[in-house]
């Protein structure tokens, strides 16, 4: 019997216990979505490539409500949406029904035509906006 003890513990030894530390994968996990939550941020920010006009006294809060995309090639886009001239007094109405505010912000390529920025206003006006800003980009030093 005492031979039969001494195998039967030098097995128990060999036993590999198999389990999942879950502090570690929970950690990675935490940190990639960290890092997804600030680019996404910059991403949604970023949008378009515009090259804003310059301006002294450049805001830097967020801007709310529907933001107008004018490209230097005249591509016209609402929150990120293509939309067109024609169809951009429905895009307004229906956004501003859905809850949003009745802000527009214009962000116009510095090589925008003025008679587009003032097409902008005047169809946001007639749809309803109530508050018209238009985005620029702070001056460097």
């Amino acid at each position: 019997m005492a031979i039969s003890r001494l195998i039967s513990t030098e097995h128990d030894e060999d036993e590999v216990i198999a389990e999942i530390n879950v502090t570690p994968l929970t950690d990675i996990f935490l940190v990639l979505l960290i890092v997804f939550m600030v680019t996404s941020t910059s991403l949604a920010q970023a949008g378009l490539n515009v090259n804003l006009p310059k301006s002294q006294t450049a805001a830097t809060t967020p801007a709310q409500g529907v933001t107008l995309t004018v490209a230097a090639d005249g591509t016209l886009h609402a929150n990120d949406k293509a939309t067109t001239m024609a169809e951009l007094p429905r895009t307004l109405q229906a956004a501003f029904a859905n809850g949003r505010e009745k802000v527009v912000t214009i962000r116009g390529d510095e090589r925008v035509i003025l008679q587009t920025l003032v097409q902008l206003m005047d169809v946001s006006r007639r749809a309803g906006a109530e508050k018209i800003g238009v985005a620029t980009r702070q001056v460097e030093r």
